[in-house]
């Protein structure tokens, strides 16, 4: 589900357009500037979808308490209404 990337140092980035500049060539295709800087995704972490699935009981009960403030607050305006100001 959620991956992490792992990025290139600034060093290697520049070290790799400097290459580039001097080389007067078409620019690469993304797959292969990527292959030469290391810049690939990482494998996602096992435990990422265990900690979402511990906290989806909380979800679930934020989601219920949010909508039950707002059922709340709607039958409050239908019932109040909203007070005329003074000019």
């Amino acid at each position: 589900m959620d991956q992490c990337v792992t990025h290139p140092s600034k060093e290697q980035v520049r070290a790799y357009m400097l290459a580039r500049e001097h080389a007067r060539q078409p620019p690469p295709p993304p797959e292969e500037v990527r292959r030469q800087l290391g810049w690939q995704l990482a494998p996602p972490s096992p435990y990422s979808a265990l900690v979402g699935l511990y906290l989806l009981p909380a979800t679930f009960s934020h989601l219920a308490a949010q909508s039950m403030l707002d059922w709340c607050m709607v039958s409050l305006r239908a019932q109040f209404g909203r007070p005329e100001r003074p000019n």
